[in-house]
């Protein structure tokens, strides 16, 4: 069993991050996905069952090219990401041609290779193109990533950087071993020490799974934030939806994963509902707890049909979309214990 997990436990994990992580139409988050595509297609292509495949159709090996040109293309994605967030353009087209270079190399010599056994020709020669379109992508993530991490205000970033980082110098490491393991194939000295099972099988499975799990950490932890706050504005939302269901562009529905435009149109509808009745609030409330209230009781005078206040209630709430989220939040949340303790007090 854990043999089966070693082998297809990380491809599996890539797929399932791949999934978390919707399209957008920003340039890094294509780029994200397309490292994350990346180390899914490399890990996959290197399980028994795709080797098994590719030796019933007669391409024996093919897997091999498969996997270490989907590997650099994940490398090349995340040093591209690093590289753009830090204003380096330049950096990140002589990456991309170096990256470019490297495949290329890799696809000559594994065509000129008779078969990928250590001693037989251009064996060696494919492995040094490997590693060296590999490294100096290794190298400028490493770099920012730590650099990021340092500056990092969020916990949760600077671990998910720190994971990345280890990740990246753990796969770094496996290269130069291998590398070295194909040298001396032809060499007259022998490497055996890095044929053992913590060099040659361990070490690349915790590199791959560090890198995972340091690019879906902030993923993860992103999504369980956007959730909370999600059923956090639920009770106020409904509430203001059913005073004026014009707010909204759908009625209520069930949703278990909400994405970033869902929230953005909850709390933007909040605030339509909130414009709605705010000519029946009195606009004495100074915290969030007497916001909520002055907010039911406007409800309520609307729903009677009293005539409206005057003047208008001032509006409150956070600098831009993520500090107002979470004080409508905090709003809402005050709302729905006043509303329980009203209808406890009804009742």
């Amino acid at each position: 069993m854990g043999e089966v997990i070693r082998r297809y436990g990380p491809a599996a994990l890539a797929w399932i991050l791949l999934v978390f992580l919707r399209p957008g139409p920003a340039p890094g988050r294509r780029l994200v996905r397309f490292c994350v595509l990346g180390l899914a297609v490399s890990q996959t292509a290197l399980t028994p069952a795709v080797r098994a495949f590719t030796r019933t159709i007669g391409a024996p090996s093919v897997e091999l090219l498969v996997a270490h040109l989907a590997m650099l293309g994940a490398v090349w994605a995340g040093a591209q990401v690093l590289l753009r967030l830090h204003g380096l353009p330049a950096g990140a087209r002589g990456h991309t041609a170096w990256a470019l270079t490297g495949g290329a190399a890799m696809t000559v010599t594994f065509v000129l290779a008779p078969d990928m056994r250590p001693q037989s020709p251009f064996v060696m020669e494919y492995c040094i193109a490997y590693a060296v379109a590999l490294l100096p992508e290794f190298a400028v993530i490493a770099r920012l990533c730590v650099q990021d991490a340092r500056k990092a205000p969020d916990r949760i970033l600077r671990l998910g950087l720190g994971l990345v980082t280890a990740g990246v110098v753990a796969a770094a490491g496996y290269m130069v071993i291998r590398t070295v393991i194909a040298i001396s194939a032809r060499a007259p000295f022998d490497f055996d020490y890095g044929k053992g099972f913590l060099l040659s099988k361990a070490l690349p499975t915790t590199a791959h799974l560090l890198v995972l799990v340091g690019v879906g950490v902030p993923a993860v932890a992103g999504w369980l934030r956007r959730h909370r706050q999600y059923r956090r504005l639920g009770p106020l939302w409904l509430a203001l939806y059913r005073a004026e269901p014009a707010i909204a562009l759908e009625p209520p529905r069930t949703t278990v994963f909400p994405t970033r435009l869902q929230l953005y149109r909850r709390v933007i509808e909040i605030r339509d509902g909130l414009l709605v009745i705010r000519p029946y609030r009195s606009g004495s409330g100074t915290g969030e707890r007497q916001e909520a209230a002055e907010i039911l009781a406007a409800l309520r005078a609307r729903e009677d049909g009293r005539p409206p206040l005057s003047p208008e209630a001032a509006v409150r709430g956070g600098q831009d979309f993520g500090s107002d989220t979470e004080y409508l939040c905090r709003v809402a949340d005050a709302f729905r214990e006043i509303s329980r303790r009203a209808t406890a007090d009804v009742s």
